[in-house]
């Protein structure tokens, strides 16, 4: 599902603009990735010094608050999506048993492995084809748009503890959270690295 994210139904969605999710995880603040290389440079026209840089610097986001606000949102939607389905083919069941069956669906999205939110392989970026027109500012861009997707979905998926059949309805009703947040940035940088070799992000890619 997710930043999916790979989840099936997810769709895009263009980054024009940005809703602000409450709930959830409080409302926090998305994560911010930088790079140190030149933002001006084309992913094509990288050294092997500065995609090796690259790649380092996107290494390290995994490692830390990137990966885990992906793992988070990514495992919470799978098991409210299964809990919602849950439901369907048990109409009379009460909150509690909502609530018991989420937690128990997450405990085990969350012990298995999580896809990688954003992956780069320094040898493969410079033989991407023409059609990469993505600078290192596109690609930063595009890993922050769909880090800050990834945060509202976080913000605004109902949690195991709380959830009601209401809280399901509303959550996967038509224009409700689940469409506004479960999807990935379609916008222009993102689009530009589509193309790229050595780099895949939740909107694409090839590795």
């Amino acid at each position: 599902m997710l930043a999916l994210l790979a989840c099936a139904g997810c769709g895009g969605r263009s980054m024009d603009g940005s809703g602000n999710g409450s709930g959830g995880s409080g409302g926090a603040p998305p994560y911010t990735f930088t790079t140190s290389v030149d933002g001006g440079v084309s992913l094509t026209a990288l050294t092997m010094t500065q995609a090796t840089q690259l790649c380092a610097d996107i290494g390290a986001a995994n490692a830390g608050p990137l990966q885990t606000t992906f793992c988070s949102a990514y495992n919470r939607v799978v098991a409210v999506d299964d809990t919602r389905s849950y439901l369907e083919g048990n109409p009379g069941s009460s909150n509690a048993s909502l609530q018991a069956t989420c937690t128990r669906y997450l405990m085990a999205q969350s012990s298995s492995p999580c896809p990688v939110a954003v992956a780069c392989d320094a040898t493969r970026i410079g033989k991407s084809p023409a059609a990469c027109t993505a600078t290192v500012a596109d690609l930063v861009t595009c890993i922050n748009e769909n880090a800050a997707i990834d945060q509202e979905l976080l913000n605004v998926i109902p949690s195991c503890t709380s959830i009601t059949a209401s809280s399901l309805s509303r959550y996967f009703a038509d224009g409700g959270a689940f469409d506004m947040y479960a999807g990935v940035s379609t916008s222009a940088s993102c689009e530009s690295t589509v193309s790229c070799y050595g780099i895949s992000t939740a909107s694409g890619g090839t590795l």
